[in-house]
């Protein structure tokens, strides 16, 4: 159902992660989400300055057709505006995009439950509301008290089934940037269609978020105040980010697949030098490089410059994999550990003398399956 990540690097950039993993009425797994999504479009981030991405977890079709509302309404705005060089009220900064999700988000539920309510008895909310409705040109009382009460419990959400649930169980987050007041992030519920500042510099929504949650607060934890204010370098907050859904994608379900990344650098000119997008090949260099260094089969000083090569600096993936593998400490137990062997983190009892530090007697062995 997709673990949605998000941290604030700087005070005026960030980045979001989400994973690829679906299931289909919990039954059937698929590795094809794509629900981290740009909000406002190209043009119109250039002229105002400002950028947003959109990372939902839930339903994809409830995502799809809020992304599609945003971005309408925020065209809409721009182009009414009082000018394509003058700065718009409507547009004003991120927190301007996120109520217009907001926004989206309400008309979204709303459509789908009139939707649903269609289907199950012929009527709409307002029709429910009215207690009455019509059809053919004919208008029709609704009187039967089981029928009232099932279908508000509908629209209130106080049933719970696979309708009402691919309705109002998702949930999204917002990061961007915008020239007042730089970078910020916000939650998003479509349950009780709360738009909420994030306060405390990362979130975390969906399969797995507690995980993540628990990640994040440790490493927050070891910042002062002032590091958290003046914020910690790009590779420094990515390699904190991956590791923070990592341990989302092992200790829990329908989290897994892919990764999906947005990095906001508010300090970049232009738009292609504020928004960029990472998937595929560098994203998952990126996310087994971090791996080794939580089984201490690289050091941070190594990963460093690897991760500013993968994710920033367009170096080929194939070049910086090399680097990655002659530097580590074992080659054969580095590719068993990516290739999915498990890796005791203690000493074996039959040849406690020879580890002389966590998991070594693991890796001389090679790991074991």
């Amino acid at each position: 159902m997709a673990i949605v990540t998000a941290l604030q690097f700087s005070p005026s950039s960030g980045a979001m992660i989400c994973d690829e993993e679906y299931w289909y009425l919990r039954r059937r797994r698929s590795y094809f989400l794509d629900n981290l999504k740009q909000i406002v479009p190209e043009d119109i981030a250039e002229k105002l300055g400002i950028e947003a991405a959109y990372g939902g977890y839930g339903h994809p079709g409830f995502h799809e057709e809020v992304l599609d509302r945003s971005r309408k309404a925020i065209r809409s705005a721009f182009d009414s505006g009082p000018g394509t060089t003058d700065k718009n009220p409507t547009l004003s900064d991120l927190e301007s995009i996120a109520m217009i999700v907001r926004r989206a988000i309400q008309e979204t539920r709303r459509r789908r439950i009139d939707d649903m309510l269609k289907f199950l008895y012929g009527f709409t909310v307002d029709d429910l509301n009215r207690q009455q409705f019509s059809e053919d040109g004919k208008t029709y009382d609704i009187k039967q008290d089981a029928v009232l009460s099932e279908a508000r419990k509908l629209v209130n959400y106080e049933k719970k089934n696979a309708m009402t649930e691919a309705i109002f169980k998702n949930k999204a987050v917002i990061i961007g940037f915008d020239p007042e007041h730089r970078f910020r992030s916000f939650h998003l519920n479509a349950e009780n269609t709360v738009c909420s500042l994030v306060s405390g510099g990362f979130e975390a929504i969906g399969a797995g978020l507690y995980g993540a949650g628990v990640a994040f607060s440790q490493i927050m934890n070891h910042l002062t105040l002032d590091e958290r204010r003046q914020g910690i370098g790009r590779v420094w907050g990515m390699i904190a980010l991956f590791e923070a859904t990592m341990k989302a994608y092992d200790h829990f379900h329908e989290v897994g697949g892919g990764l999906n990344i947005v990095y906001i650098n508010g300090e970049g000119k232009k738009h292609k030098d504020r928004y960029f997008e990472f998937s595929d090949s560098p994203t998952r260099l990126a996310r087994e490089m971090v791996y080794a260094k939580q089984h201490d089969f690289i050091d941070y000083e190594t990963l460093y410059p690897l991760m500013e090569d993968v994710l920033f600096n367009g170096k080929p993936v194939a070049d910086v994999e090399k680097t990655f593998l002659d530097s580590v400490t074992d080659l054969e137990a580095t590719r068993r550990l990516l290739r999915g062997y498990k890796f005791s983190p203690y000493p074996q009892k039959s040849d406690p003398g020879k580890t002389t530090k966590t998991g070594s007697s693991s890796r001389k062995s090679g790991g074991k399956k």
